[in-house]
Formats: structure tokens, sequence, C-alpha cells
């Protein structure tokens, strides 16, 4: 399926320039209407036949909601001001920037909206520099009155709040429960974005005996192209509550007897998470990544956790990262299993754990604690606060006595 189409103008042509309006259906950011002719009409029909046949996978669906969403609010903004949305205006670009700034868009999701906008004026075939000087100024005017600090990230769910978050689920022997908890744990241990977790397919998932379980991770945010990656998730025999693998093994006594499992070799693309009725009926269907969603918040809220609004689906996976680096994982054991590309977002993760970790001001205190207890200090605190400073110390006293005596002499 192509992701152009364009129809003749819709709108009536202006007099002064002879342009209508041409419908160009995108299935990245919905229609967009381009000044045009009916001859350009027929010149971005042949466009769309020729290209963009996979521009449906160039972006995740995430992506594509984002977009859409962003693209709305630029057009509606530009409507309201009778400003052709895509003109290719430098100028206008900057304008909206400066109205999403003072209505509290933070610096990431602005450019977010940059992007969706470029995005649109591409599809139309439409020129528009983003590093015009005029909007470059601007983006940096925004970003050190309103700082590039992230927003707020998802509450981390580390291993005791994931304890007391499936202590507030049904027991593995209900479909319910076994669904529930094979989420919550795999897609902690496996550090699993949402997509990624309810994408897993029946073949994805291999038990490996004595250690647990590996994962093909098919497409990810950071794998548009869908080249695959492998993730190892280690068992918990010790305990048992708190293991993925037998909870997925309790999840497959109730996934392996769905009525859509023919126990052929096509059950491997068959989805792993699929939704329930009322009944506990299994359904054909994969879960959305919404279901990750409600059941973490669900979750969070059941389980008495302060703050419950702070966890989302991002919790499993900051809440693995977090953990792994206040149990010491280095940065690229880390990043093995969260598949982060920038080790700068990794680290992320990891200073939390990091600011104690041989922290300077403890060794300080350990050496100050060590020095009360073996001899009382030589100097005053004056006397130290100089040395630090490196200026000399002020030796008055002991000077005026010295001067004292040369005078009795």
């Amino acid at each position: 399926m192509s992701d152009l189409t364009a129809e003749p103008p819709a709108l009536p042509q202006d007099p002064a320039t002879g342009l209508g309006t041409v419908i160009l259906s995108t299935s990245l950011l919905g229609d967009l209407q381009v000044p045009g002719t009916p001859e350009q009409a027929a010149t971005l029909q042949a466009l769309a036949a020729r290209a963009a046949v996979y521009a449906t996978r160039a972006r995740g669906d995430g992506t594509r909601r984002t977009y859409r969403s962003a693209w709305r609010a630029y057009e509606a903004w530009c409507n309201g001001l009778g400003r052709p949305p895509l003109a290719g205006d430098p100028e206008t670009i900057a304008m909206y920037a400066v109205h999403a700034a003072d209505r509290g868009l933070s610096l990431s999701s602005l450019r977010v909206a940059l992007a969706a906008i470029q995005a649109a004026h591409r599809l139309a075939g439409i020129a528009l520099d983003l590093r015009h000087p005029r909007l470059v100024m601007l983006l940096e005017g925004i970003a050190r009155t309103k700082g590039s600090r992230p927003a707020k990230q998802a509450t981390a769910a580390g291993p005791e709040v994931l304890r007391r978050m499936l202590a507030t689920r049904p027991g593995p022997e209900t479909p319910l429960g076994a669904r529930d908890r094979a989420l919550l744990l795999l897609g902690f241990a496996g550090a699993l974005r949402r997509s990624e977790l309810v994408g897993l397919a029946l073949g994805d998932v291999e038990a490996v005996p004595q250690r647990g379980l590996r994962l093909l991770i098919r497409r990810s945010k950071t794998d548009q192209r869908g080249a695959g990656q492998a993730i190892a998730l280690s068992a918990n025999p010790r305990e048992p509550t708190l293991c993925p693998a037998r909870a997925l093994q309790d999840w497959l006594v109730f996934r392996q007897g769905a009525s859509d499992r023919t126990g052929g070799a096509s059950d491997a693309a068959l989805p792993l998470f699929v939704g329930l009725s009322k009944a506990g009926r299994l359904s054909a269907a994969a879960l959305s990544d919404k279901a990750v969603w409600r059941l973490v918040k669900q979750a969070a809220r059941d389980a008495g956790l302060a703050n419950p609004e702070g966890y989302s689906g991002h919790s499993l996976r900051a809440g693995l990262a977090t953990a792994a680096g206040e149990a010491g994982a280095d940065l690229a054991a880390v990043m093995r299993q969260t598949r982060h590309r920038s080790a700068e977002v990794a680290l992320g993760y990891l200073r939390p754990a990091e600011l104690w970790r041989n922290n300077a001001s403890q060794k300080v205190w350990e050496d100050a604690s060590g020095n009360v207890t073996k001899s009382p200090p030589s100097k005053d605190a004056d006397a130290e606060v100089r040395d630090r400073q490196g200026q000399p110390r002020n030796h008055g006293k002991r000077m005026s006595g010295l001067g004292a005596k040369a005078c009795r002499r």
C-alpha cells in the first residue's frame, strides 16, 4: 500500500495565483492540504505511485501517533492565523515555536513537533530549511531560557516494587494472573519497551535449561528495519514468584490451549500475549501496548505505592536498568540488555547509583573519622581552610612575639 495519494483541488482556485488546494493523503500525518493546480495533482499522484510504497513503515506506530498529533496542533494554529501550514516559511515555523514554548511545551517536545512539520513538507515535496539562521537562533534562545533538562521520567519499578505489584495480581492458576505476571516479569527482566513486549510471538521465546529464557526482539524503536536482537533473561530459582522463566511457563499452559493454535509451524508467528474475555477466554488478537501501560498503573495503585501516577509501561524497563546499576553492572552490560544505542541515555539510569559509589564526600568523612580516633587534629579549622585554598597562614601573633624579643635585645 502506498503512503501517498493525491486528489484534485478541493477548494476554489485563487484568482490571483490560480492555485487551489490539493489533498495529499498520508498514513503518517493524515490529509495534507497542499497549494497546487490540477496538473500538480497529477504529478503528485504519479509520485505517490512510484515512491513511498514502504513509507508507512518508515516510522514506528508510536512515532506516527506523535507526529500526527504534533502536525494537527501546528495546522490548527496556522489556520487560526490564516497562514498556510505547508508554505516552507521558516518565519512561520519560528512564530509557532514561540507560541508552543510560551504554552509550556518542553524543548524535546518542540523538537519532535518540528520534525513532524518537516516530515509533512517532505511528503508534500515542499522545501523547508530548519537550519535557517532565524530559527536556529530562536531555538537556542528557547533552550537557554527553558533549559534542556528532559521531562520527569517514569518512576523505576525495581525488584521490591515488582514484588509488591505481583502480590496484587491474581494467582498464576488463572489466565489473567498468569498473563499479568508474565508481562510484568518479562518486561522487567528484558528491559523491554511496551511495543517490544506485546510484539513478541510464540516463536520469539526459547527456554534455555538451567539458564532462563532467550528472547528475539524482531523490531524495536532503535531497530525499525527489523534486523532483530537477541537478549537473555536469567531465571531466578531462588525466588520462583520473581522468576520470568517460571512466569512464562505458567502463561504458556493457557496460551498453548487457545483456539488459534493449530499445532503446526505457523503457530510460531502467533502473538505471545493476547486479550482475555471477562470469563478468562483467550482471544486471537495481540495485546496493544496500552494494555501494558494500564497493567503497570493499576498494579501500582493496588500495591499502595507512593505516587502511583508516576509509574507507566516504561517503569519496568527503567527498573531493570536502575537496579542493574545499583547491583554494580557496568555500562556495557546494561546497554547489552536495554539495547540503547546512546551511552549518554543509558548512563542516565546508572547515575543514581554512581552518585553514591566511591563518593568523594564519603571518603572525606571516613578519613576525618579515622583521624579523630587516632589523634587530635594538629591544625585549627581556619588553618585547614587556608591550606586547602593555597593561602599563606596568618602568623601575625607569632611574628609580633619575635619582634618584641628583638626590641628587647
